[in-house]
């Protein structure tokens, strides 16, 4: 009888050859079935090199000379490497001139000279050094265009240029990086579409054939081209996006997703025909408008429930570049459905910011296939819980990546978006030791492609390099509820953690980029301006400097994000033995005083050079102003006597352990950590002299009766510092100094001032999006061309109406404000017959007033900003919609509507207990403060 021939009989080559058309998964099921199967996977370097391609998230190379081992062995080498931040040498590259825009691609840096404003004609393309080549770069002085932005996929030898000058269109030209002309695949040489407003910012990427931007200036655009046909297959513009949309990604060459800060916020998935023009009509009355192409909602992802008041106000998201085709001679290359995205997130009232890390291959799980554009498929709504743990890593951290702008590899920049991201890994911004004062810092990249169940790494024996670790991440993470969430968010991504600690040489670097077998420091070389307090310094600002003129003849100086207003008589001067520094007194906060220290780039001190010049220039103009005297000597000490604080001075209290953060906006960048100390300064009655000064750290902060605080974060427990101490009783005690001297408001006042400012912002940020609304409604609907007609009948009753209702208001305001009167002259006879005049008691009732005062003014002047922009926005639409005759009745019925309102609320007000308590207590603060005074002259 003939025995069957099992798999285990076959010869082993051709065994290998059958396991070869196994996946992953499939494959390492395999490894478990028997001995020998196993060792016949472990023995083929085939099989190992295909599980470690998957499991490092890679594609096999083309045409690479190297063996199956030896690219076994490469690929191993550097999964250890990047696991343990392990380089293998240092190289300094220069790149060309200060970057206006720039882009990290496949190995290829580029960088375009300019301001940022007007646009640069100029872009340097410098391909990185490989193991087997050495750098070059090719700079082009002249493109022939200006260009705004640009994207680049060297393996297409595609450079798609955004051009600055056009309005009323979007246009981008094709060229080639090598030759600078027009590409041989592109059916057209530049793309072009309409648009009903200029652009200004704007952010392009290529996709394989595809060439997409986002952009806003009144409302959010997004145009996609699929370049090899030329056709513009998404336009979208306004309303054509969700309310809301904030910023784009793309998934695919057919799919995108955009951040949506609207409510708690949330993340839309698209899809699109690459290969159909989209219908372009703004016009909603004409019949192809119904016709139009649009992408089609697959999927919605709500981001967490968020409180009252703490809704989602920026969205941004960043991941790697694409790639279209795989560099000849290249053993392996990064997988494109290994992909990570990082969003950073921004919520309401400063409340904070956090950053959240999902994977591309989840997303993408998500897209069915075959969609297209305005296919009639049902999107799904998945809820934070039910799609957010299992998919996401969220972290409450204030990392703040600073962009290149640079000379040299010291380079820094203002474009957005900066390559810290390639496939699964992130790497940061260099990251102080535990010690805030020490030289040293570390180094740290995550990486979102593990496999936790993995025990059998082969790079696991890799020795351990000195002040390295290696972390594998897999609990999960929780950020408890409180003032932004509505409940504990938890999320559970697993991912890798490398740090490189003890590093000197990184302590100047601004950044970091990464691509697939290069980490790049970027160094800054720009102005920066500091403020000098004795022996402590903080810098303010880093970046472009410049002279801007203000009011009359002062002139407002910013240096990077910090603005510096100067008057004739501010204190401006040089430093003796440093040609790069200057010095002066700058006024803050409306008082003059500090010590700020300006440092110009490097390049200054090099004759001849563009940045020597500039600085001639520089001065040239503040000798011009009066600010700065030729050969004067003594200027700089002059400024030095600004500032009063002495070594040997005693502080009032000292707290270990202190953030100090700048806050703009909804931008919050730490400027120091260390102990927070109080100094008490020489008496003066000289308003612009300080009263304390504040330390933390290295910085230092005059304040004056007028100072307006920056954020200080105070140690949130004990455990966190070296030695025991009462954080509630220093924190009392350092409220209680402030409240004495001036500097802190107390009690009702500080409650009613807060409120006041709440209102004020986000009354503010409400008309804001009002005005941006009506902009958006008019750019996307055409003025009428058939104003309606409107009968005499029809004016003479609205203007009547308007008439009579304004009589009517006018009579309840004047019956209002004799009650009010009458209650402000009761309260100052109370104040004057039952309240005793002593210092104490009178703060007490002004400070009330006061409150009382700035809550309703707080109130009153955020509700008219709303109240009139609404007005003007709905005023607008109906002349655009109907014409001027029709505005012009709605506004005097609207103006009856509000007289009525008016004159209800008067009667209201005249006739309840709160606003009359409120005239009551101003007018008992004024005669009680007015007895005080006249007690204390006669003291006296």
């Amino acid at each position: 009888m003939t025995r069957s021939i099992g798999l285990l009989d076959l010869p082993r080559e051709l065994l290998v050859d059958i396991l070869k058309y196994l996946d992953l998964r499939d494959l390492l099921r395999c490894n478990t079935v028997c001995p020998a199967l196993r060792e016949v996977i472990k023995e083929s370097f085939e099989l190992q090199y295909q599980i470690e391609l998957v499991a490092d998230g890679l594609v096999d190379g083309t045409r690479c000379t190297l063996s199956t081992s030896e690219r076994l062995a490469r690929l191993l080498e550097l999964r250890a490497r990047w696991r343990y931040l392990d380089w293998t040498g240092v190289k300094h590259i220069s790149a060309p001139a200060m970057c206006q825009a720039y882009e990290l691609v496949d190995g290829v840096f580029a960088s375009s000279m300019g301001n940022g404003l007007s646009g640069s004609r100029h872009l340097a393309l410098t391909w990185l050094p490989t193991t087997r080549e050495e750098e070059r770069t090719v700079e082009r002085e002249d493109l022939g265009v200006t260009v705004r932005d640009f994207a680049i996929d060297p393996s297409q030898d595609l450079m798609a240029l955004v051009i600055a000058d056009e309005v009323a269109s979007f246009n981008i030209h094709l060229r080639t990086m090598s030759e600078n002309k027009p590409h041989p695949r592109a059916a057209k040489p530049e793309l072009k579409a309409p648009i009903p407003f200029q652009v200004g910012n704007s952010f392009i990427q290529i996709v394989d054939d595809i060439v997409g931007t986002f952009f806003w200036v009144h409302g959010p655009g997004l145009l996609i081209w699929n370049w090899r046909t030329g056709k513009n297959v998404v336009h979208c513009i306004g309303f054509d996006l969700p309310t809301g949309a904030y910023d784009f990604a793309f998934l695919s060459s057919r799919a995108f997703m955009l951040t949506v800060a609207a409510g708690a916020g949330s993340i839309e998935l698209y899809t699109f025909t690459g290969d159909e023009d989209a219908l372009i009509t703004r016009d909603s009355r004409s019949p192809s408008f119904a016709a139009r192409r649009l992408p089609t909602r697959v999927a919605v992802l709500l981001l967490p429930p968020t409180n009252i008041g703490r809704d989602l106000r920026k969205a941004f998201t960043h991941s790697g570049p694409f790639v279209a085709q795989p560099t000849r001679g290249r053993p392996f290359e990064t997988s494109e459905d290994v992909r990570i995205h990082m969003l950073t997130l921004h919520y309401g009232d400063l409340a904070g910011m956090f950053n959240m890390f999902l994977q591309n291959r989840f997303l993408l799980s998500l897209v069915p296939p075959g969609v297209g554009s305005r296919g009639n498929y049902a999107h799904v709504v998945k809820p934070w819980e039910e799609w957010g743990p299992e998919n996401t890593r969220v972290f409450e951290w204030s990392v703040h990546f600073h962009w290149l702008r640079c000379v040299i590899v010291r380079c820094s920049i203002s474009h957005l978006w900066n390559r810290y991201i390639h496939g699964s890994r992130v790497v940061f911004p260099p990251i102080p030791e535990r010690d805030p004062n020490a030289v040293e810092r570390v180094i740290l990249m995550m990486d979102f492609n593990v496999h936790p169940k993995r025990i059998n790494d082969p790079v696991d024996e890799y020795p351990v390099p000195e002040d390295r670790d290696c972390l594998l991440i897999t609990n999960e993470r929780r950020i408890e509820a409180g003032s932004v969430f509505q409940q504990p968010v938890v999320s559970r991504l697993p991912y890798l953690a490398s740090t490189r600690g003890g590093i000197t040489c990184v302590a100047d670097y601004s950044g970091f980029m990464i691509d697939h077998e290069r980490l790049i420091g970027m160094r800054v070389s720009a102005s920066a301006a500091s403020h000098v307090l004795g022996d402590n310094s903080v810098v303010l600002g880093a970046g472009d400097l410049n002279i801007i003129p203000s009011s009359g003849s002062d002139l407002m100086l910013t240096v990077g994000s910090a603005a510096f207003k100067l008057h004739k008589d501010t204190p401006f001067g040089t430093l003796e033995g440093d040609q790069r520094a200057y010095v002066f007194s700058p006024e803050i906060e409306g008082v003059t005083g500090g010590f700020v220290k300006v440092t110009l780039p490097e390049g200054v001190t090099e004759d001849g050079s563009r940045l020597s010049e500039l600085q001639t220039k520089f001065e040239e103009v503040l000798i011009s102003h009066g600010l700065l005297q030729p050969g004067g000597e003594g200027a700089a000490e002059r400024v030095k006597q600004a500032v009063h604080l002495e070594s040997e001075d005693q502080p009032l209290i000292s707290i270990p352990g202190v953030i100090a953060a700048q806050v703009l906006n909804e931008e919050t960048t730490v400027l120091s950590e260390g102990t927070l100390s109080l100094i008490l300064m020489p008496k003066s009655d000289q308003h612009s002299e300080p009263v304390l000064t504040l330390t933390v750290g290295k910085a230092a902060f005059p304040l004056y009766k007028s100072t307006t605080f920056i954020a200080i974060v105070l140690p949130a427990s004990p455990g966190s510092l070296d030695a025991p101490v009462d954080l509630a009783e220093l924190q009392n005690q350092l409220e209680l100094i402030l409240i004495h001297h001036g500097l802190l408001k107390d009690g009702f006042e500080a409650a009613a001032d807060e409120v006041a400012r709440s209102v004020r912002e986000d009354s503010a940020r409400t008309a804001q999006r009002i005005r941006d609304v009506r902009d958006l409604y008019l750019s996307t609907h055409p003025r009428t061309t058939q104003p309606a007609q409107l009968s005499t009948t029809t004016h003479y009753l609205a203007d009547g109406t308007a008439e009579g209702t304004q009589a009517l208001a006018d009579v309840a305001h004047r019956v209002s404000g004799a009650v009010f009167a009458g209650a402000a002259s009761a309260g100052a006879w109370i104040a004057s017959t039952f309240v005793p005049t002593e210092k104490e008691t009178t703060e007490h009732l002004s400070a009330a007033a006061r409150g009382a005062i700035t809550f309703g003014d707080g109130v009153a002047a955020g509700v008219g900003e709303v109240k009139d922009a609404a007005e003007d926005a709905a005023g607008t639409a109906i002349e655009n919609d109907y014409g001027e005759e029709a505005r012009e009745v709605a506004g005097n019925v609207g103006h009856s509507v509000g007289n009525v309102g008016a004159a209800a609320g008067d009667v209201v007000a005249a006739t309840s207990g709160g606003p009359i308590a409120i005239a009551g207590l101003k007018g008992a603060a004024t005669r009680q403060e007015e007895e005080q005074k006249a007690q204390d002259e006669g003291d006296s």
